[in-house]
């Protein structure tokens, strides 16, 4: 999922310190993200599907993992439809669906950040 060279060459003039709390941060805030996405389709929040997607896509665009980030991005664009539509078309299953795979991408893409910050710690 992560792109490690994309990612180091992102990163390459940033104090180690600095990366390791940027993972850190993701790491322990992801899961939050998703508990308000499950909310907002158990609510039909199409507003907040759409904002909370849009926030969770700017995370995940800064770790260089093309994956979750595209999966992220289709999801924003159907919750953004689905607000302009005023929840015409909703089929919750699906968007159900859609999140629980994101869910598992960016579970991974967060195993990954974990194994780059011990390569970091490493390093000194």
């Amino acid at each position: 999922m992560v792109n490690k060279q994309n990612f180091y060459e992102t990163y390459q003039f940033f104090d180690k310190s600095v990366i390791i709390e940027i993972i850190d941060i993701f790491i322990n805030e992801y899961a939050d993200r998703f508990e308000k996405l499950d909310k907002n389709i158990a609510e039909r929040d199409f507003q907040n599907m759409r904002f909370n997607a849009h926030s969770l896509k700017g995370v995940i665009a800064n770790f260089s993992a093309p994956v979750p980030l595209e999966m992220i991005r289709a999801y924003e664009k159907s919750a953004a439809a689905l607000l302009e539509n005023n929840g015409e078309g909703f089929d919750e299953a699906t968007m159900v669906r859609q999140l629980d795979d994101i869910k598992k991408a960016t579970k991974i893409m967060a195993d990954q950040l974990a194994e780059i910050k011990q390569e970091i710690l490493k390093k000194g």
